[in-house]
């Protein structure tokens, strides 16, 4: 029987999952701010792409999962890559001295 297709140790997996599961918890924090917002005129952060930022820590729990506990170093590092490329281009896009 074939392992499923999160438990290779592939290079394109960790990509997809280091690009997919932000941009999902990006969506929910959205519109956890939106439902704030409407209810009690708050919002989660100062400025909205701050949610930018903290939607990445999403790719915590699954970098560790794949380098820790099923040591997929190529998993592993194709999440922690997309991970590094995405804060270093929003400190580029965002942070003004």
């Amino acid at each position: 029987m074939k392992p499923g297709i999160l438990k290779r140790d592939l290079w394109p997996i960790g990509l997809l999952i280091g690009t997919m599961l932000p941009l999902v918890f990006f969506i929910v924090l959205y519109i956890a701010d939106f439902t704030l917002y409407s209810y009690y005129y708050a919002h989660i952060t100062d400025q909205f792409h701050q949610l930018y930022l903290l939607s990445l820590a999403a790719n915590l729990f699954p970098i560790r999962h794949y380098l820790v506990k099923l040591r997929f170093e190529k998993t592993g590092m194709g999440i922690l890559l997309v991970t590094i490329a995405a804060v270093i281009s929003y400190f580029y896009m965002y942070y003004k001295p």
